[in-house]
């Protein structure tokens, strides 16, 4: 379950960070080829889409801790990363799928695999 739990606050945040990036080209289409009395609808489903996106990973990410120092594996907030651990919270977001991470808070590998 754990394992579950994970993965899916780290695709809530690979799809945030793509409904982000098709916010802002839609809103570069919008502004330079759109007649201006197009709708821009579309716009809004997209930042709904990505705010929802959002909300799920902030959800997702309470419940994603490192079994070492039970701190939230994809949340930094503030404080600067473990001098043992590769990098920061994007870091640990994009190797996630590799079998293994470093925790940016104590700089012990967590197995992201569930095993």
């Amino acid at each position: 379950m754990k394992s579950l739990v994970g993965k899916l606050d780290v695709l809530s945040v690979f799809i945030a960070w793509l409904l982000l990036i098709a916010f802002f080209l839609a809103l570069g289409y919008v502004k330079f080829f759109s007649p201006p009395e197009s709708s821009a609808s579309h716009l809004i489903y997209i930042f709904g889409a990505f705010f929802g996106a959002v909300v799920v990973h902030i959800v997702l990410a309470f419940f994603n801790r490192c079994p070492h120092c039970n701190k939230c594996l994809t949340v930094q907030w503030f404080k600067s990363p473990h001098p043992a651990s590769s990098g920061d919270w994007s870091k640990v977001v994009w190797h996630w799928f590799s079998g293994s991470i470093v925790c940016i808070h104590c700089g012990n590998m967590v197995n992201t695999n569930g095993l």
